[in-house]
């Protein structure tokens, strides 16, 4: 069972959903806590390879079931999760860190980047601990 289809239009893209039978061929624990994971297809056409093509090195919704086909109100519930808060693959604490680096580099005002961070994390509590005494 292969079934390859375009979906509603959401936010101006066209959703696409692949289902296939597919049976778990093994994964892989990774170092950062996540997991590889390997599905074996029947035979698929040169179209349906395609589409998979596609679709590489995009974040999606993997729903897997044994034995099962799923049903439409499945279907119809994976349709509505909503994938824009998986954007960023960074925490935005990591993104805040990541930018402060860059600027620490471009000044060099310290010595450390530890000192610098500390200092300018320091400054942003006291901005926002200033609101609350509002």
């Amino acid at each position: 069972m292969c079934a390859i289809s375009l979906g509603k239009i959401a936010k101006g893209i066209r959703v696409m959903r692949l289902t296939f039978a597919a049976i778990l061929d093994g994964y892989q624990r990774r170092k950062d806590k996540s997991v590889s994971m390997r599905f074996v297809t029947q035979e698929l056409t040169t179209a349906e390879v395609s589409e998979i093509d596609r679709l590489l090195d995009t974040f999606g919704v993997l729903y897997y079931r044994g034995e099962e086909q799923l049903n439409k109100e499945e279907v119809d519930e994976l349709d509505k999760i909503e994938l824009d808060i998986f954007d960023q693959p960074k925490k935005q604490s990591q993104r805040l860190r990541n930018v402060l680096y860059k600027v620490w580099e471009q000044e060099q005002k310290t010595a450390t980047f530890k000192d610098y961070y500390k200092t300018e994390t320091e400054k942003i509590i006291s901005h926002y601990k200033s609101k609350l005494d509002e």
